[in-house]
């Protein structure tokens, strides 16, 4: 249980820091499209690649933050399950929700490391023409990449819970 406890003050860390990053993320986005209201509406500028940079910081810190909802059992919200069965059965049923998210995970970063590196090859931008698209694909890949440490981290401590009852 040592381990788990350690492991458990690591990842709080973790958590913290992502969370910042997320919260960091939807302020720039907010921050970037109240500025090009601003500047559209009073000087008659706009940019197109501010909007899009605001979107995709938002995508960057969902996507970010998915680890740390994950371990806080926020990804599936099945509380109709926790109120019916028991504390036991709720073990072996989070570890295979888990085993799910890994298997999903993994596909997932599998498609989206072809799909960002595909974009890098063909140099396609955004609609602005100001970005490579990969820059926000990444954001997927690495959020999956996240996700999948994060289950894997939840199954052990699942698997370190049935094993220590």
């Amino acid at each position: 249980m040592e381990k788990i406890n350690v492991l458990d003050k690591v990842t709080d860390n973790l958590d913290k820091l992502l969370e910042y990053f997320a919260i960091a993320m939807l302020g720039i986005s907010v921050l970037l499209a109240f500025s090009n209201v601003i500047m559209r509406y009073a000087f008659g500028i706009s940019h197109e690649i501010l909007a899009e940079i605001s979107i995709y910081t938002i995508v960057y810190g969902v996507f970010f933050y998915m680890g740390p909802l994950i371990r806080q059992n926020e990804h599936i919200k099945m509380s109709a399950l926790h109120e019916i069965l028991s504390e036991k059965v709720l073990v072996y049923i989070d570890l295979l929700i888990n085993i799910v998210l890994v298997l999903t995970f993994t596909f997932l970063i599998y498609g989206g490391y072809n799909w960002s590196f595909s974009l890098i090859g063909m140099n396609i931008k955004t609609l602005s023409g100001g970005m490579l698209l990969f820059v926000p694909a990444l954001a997927i890949l690495i959020g999956m990449i996240i996700g999948l440490l994060y289950s894997l981290l939840e199954i052990i401590k699942g698997i370190k819970t049935i094993s220590d009852r």
